[in-house]
């Protein structure tokens, strides 16, 4: 049975993004990218199989057997992927959150994906640029349930993530 916190980060999340533009780069496009892509030996074939096979209209499209399949990729995508395949990552994470990472490694890497980068903060930045005010409110909202529902590991990165969601931003 799902809690009444779970239910309400859910419909929070969905409302935030319900609308968001598809993205032009699939799933399975991104996997592709990471596993031939530095090698450079993609061809132009593998890439059109890859857009034309996806199964998303939208987002809620995304089924969470897909999201398992295709794993941690949004420390890969720039700011449209971010945000179409943000809220997805995020569901499956919240059905997940007690899952032993030697279950599912998704929804640590996801939390992690909201931890602003030490190295590269441009980078983050430029991540987070396209979510709107609800959008990172919802963030916060996903990150407090997680903060207090996840196994040990993902809270408490849950908890410093939220150093940097939960403070005002100025223009969002």
């Amino acid at each position: 049975m799902e809690d009444a916190a779970k239910r309400a980060t859910r419909r929070i999340i969905e409302s935030a993004f319900d609308g968001v533009p598809r993205a032009s780069t699939s799933l399975r496009q991104f996997l592709l990218t990471d596993e031939k892509g530095m090698s450079g030996t993609i061809t132009d074939e593998e890439w059109r199989i890859a857009g034309i096979t996806r199964t998303d209209a939208k987002w809620q499209d995304l089924a969470g057997l897909e999201v398992e399949h295709f794993g941690c990729l949004l420390a890969h995508m720039q700011a449209e992927e971010y945000r179409y395949y943000l809220p997805a990552y995020m569901l499956y994470a919240l059905e997940h959150a007690q899952a032993s990472i030697l279950e599912t490694a998704v929804p640590g890497c996801v939390v992690f994906a909201l931890r602003p980068s030490r190295d590269y903060p441009a980078y983050s930045a430029s991540q987070y640029s396209l979510l709107d005010a609800p959008q990172r409110e919802a963030v916060a909202a996903f990150l407090r349930y997680m903060a207090i529902h996840a196994e040990e590991f993902t809270s408490g990165d849950a908890e410093r993530a939220l150093e940097f969601w939960a403070l005002p931003r100025i223009g969002t």
